[in-house]
């Protein structure tokens, strides 16, 4: 019976190269030899997921409750597990240095069943037991990936791409078949198990099983150009994205990475159960005003995680589903073209988001600038384009699908504390916390990963660790010093900064190294342009907490 050991330490080379070739050979070499019980256990890990995609079920399980239970089993004190597990900026990475020496190791068949047990157990206590009792039978190298996976703090550089080509190798299957399978069957432990056994054609589209969603590209990272005779635009909007199941019996709404949301949204499973047909539907839940327009996603804060909004909660940000694409109608529709599942999404009485061709006889720039500019002032965030003759390629981030975001502004910031990074980024610091000044004091404002090419990262690495004056836990505290021009998509009162905000989609557009820090922005510029988008409509002054952190 093989055990969890060679698990962990299959994912511990697969965290330490940055090669995805590697990562897949590696992954394949330990996926092969398992049977059923032990493939879905170690998907499951793999992917990052404990429980099965549409589990209503949660973990409920915590830094707290993790720390007595890895306490109790390992006989160290909360106190230095908590500061081995700071120092380390990873739950599972402090543990393992700590963990007693010895031979035990968890049989790799057990670790799918303990993730539903410790869903199971209804009660602190209960799920006390459970953790403590399977951590105490597994190594330090185990507990630190089972923790992880708990936590949903894998970070190994492993997209569920990565693990779809491991077992085309593993099983020397077609990767295309089974990313087809794939996009049809989101539990990855299933999946594995239908490819293990040959069986990848029994993948199918089943109403009230979530299925992958289709992802846009952002329209700048496309290299062939738009051709406007094929493509159609429509607002980009700004809720949560929903796929909504519907049959005579049941509606079961599922958010993109939250699972099932359909407790949370009453209003919109009775209009759809209106339909009284076997429907998927693809589309957004907006928060929506009296009259029925759009509000910024900001409101749907009060509606979302609440199994069971109170009628106050109900009438105060009322919500509506705005469907976009048609996925099932008594039979799959994926293999159509745009055009035909719109045409079929579009006989159904429901609100439609509403989309306009591309004009072949003017400039394409010309013609997205016009339209975006119009969205904005309807209050959605941007535009999608889509080819008309594209089929519904679920789990696929291709070209078939673009949207067109545009940074609501910049602010020059200055960087304060700084952390390194996961996956391919482990060893370099590529993680920025910065602020921008009130009076004499800087006040921190947002927190940025994403802009810099490793070459840059690399030098500043160099840069941030000849500044940096201490530590706390995993953040390198950094003097001012080093200015970043950061782009974002808006602005939210926060409770969590200092400054009183937070930025939405907050990316670095450069290094300013022709700036000084005593010239970085003031937090009198970023009250002057949150202004700016309430009076457009964009936001509202309630705050939230870490909506956008």
């Amino acid at each position: 019976m093989r055990g969890v050991r060679r698990l962990a330490q299959t994912l511990d080379a697969v965290k330490a190269t940055r090669s995805r070739k590697e990562k897949v050979a590696l992954l394949a070499a330990l996926l092969k030899p398992l049977d059923d019980a032990e493939l879905m256990s170690a998907a499951r890990v793999i992917v990052g997921a404990p429980l099965a995609v549409g589990d209503e079920r949660t973990l409920g399980v915590g830094w707290a409750i993790l720390l007595e239970a890895t306490s109790a089993a390992s006989g160290k004190s909360e106190h230095d597990l908590m500061v081995a597990t700071r120092t380390a900026g990873d739950f599972g990475e402090g543990l393992e240095p700590l963990w007693p020496v010895g031979a035990q190791t968890l049989p790799l068949a057990r670790v799918a069943p303990f993730f539903d047990a410790v869903a199971a157990a209804d009660n602190r206590s209960d799920k006390l037991t459970v953790l403590r009792d399977t951590f105490r039978q597994a190594s330090g190298g185990e507990v630190k990936y089972l923790v992880k996976a708990l936590l949903g703090e894998l970070r190994i550089g492993v997209q569920r791409s990565t693990f779809d080509d491991a077992l085309a190798e593993a099983f020397s299957l077609d990767p295309k078949a089974v990313r087809a399978a794939s996009a049809l069957t989101p539990d990855a432990g299933s999946l594995a198990r239908l490819a293990r056994s040959g069986r990848l054609g029994e993948a199918s589209i089943e109403v009230g099983r979530v299925i992958a969603f289709m992802l846009a590209t952002p329209a700048e990272s496309v290299k062939e150009p738009v051709d406007p005779a094929l493509t159609v635009v429509e607002d980009k909007l700004d809720g949560v994205r929903v796929q909504a199941h519907v049959t005579k019996e049941r509606v079961t709404l599922f958010a993109r990475g939250t699972g099932d949301v359909t407790a949370s949204f009453p209003e919109v499973v009775a209009k759809l159960r209106t339909l009284e047909r076997a429907v998927i539907m693809d589309g957004e839940v907006l928060a929506v005003t009296k009259d029925g327009g759009p509000r910024p996603f900001q409101a749907l804060q009060a509606r979302l995680g609440r199994v069971a909004p109170e009628e106050s909660v109900l009438r105060e940000t009322p919500v509506a589903f705005v469907a976009y694409d048609l996925l099932f109608d008594g039979a799959p529709l994926l293999e159509l073209p745009w055009r035909e599942r719109r045409a079929r999404l579009e006989s159904l009485p429901l609100q439609v988001n509403a989309f306009a061709p591309l004009d072949p006889e003017l400039p394409v720039e010309r013609q997205l600038d016009e339209r975006f500019t119009a969205a904005r002032a309807r209050g959605h965030e941007g535009l999608m384009l889509k080819r008309v003759d594209a089929p519904y390629e679920a789990g696929r981030r291709g070209s078939a699908w673009r949207k067109v975001k545009r940074a609501f502004a910049t602010l020059d910031v200055v960087i304060t504390t700084a952390e390194y990074g996961h996956g391919k980024r482990t060893g370099v610091l590529s993680d920025y916390t910065f602020a921008v000044w009130r009076g004499s004091q800087l006040v921190e404002i947002g927190k940025a990963y994403s802009g810099l090419t490793d070459a840059e990262i690399a030098t500043l690495t160099t840069r941030l660790l000849e500044l940096s004056t201490g530590r706390d836990g995993r953040y390198l505290i950094i003097p001012p010093a080093i200015v970043l021009e950061i782009a974002f998509d808006g602005l939210q009162p926060s409770k969590r900064h200092e400054s009183g905000f937070a930025l939405r989609f907050p990316r670095i557009a450069r290094l300013r190294d022709d700036k000084l820090p005593k010239d970085a922005d003031r937090l009198e510029t970023v009250r002057a342009l949150f202004e700016a988008q309430v009076d457009l409509g964009h936001r509202e002054h309630a705050p939230q907490l870490g909506l956008f952190d």
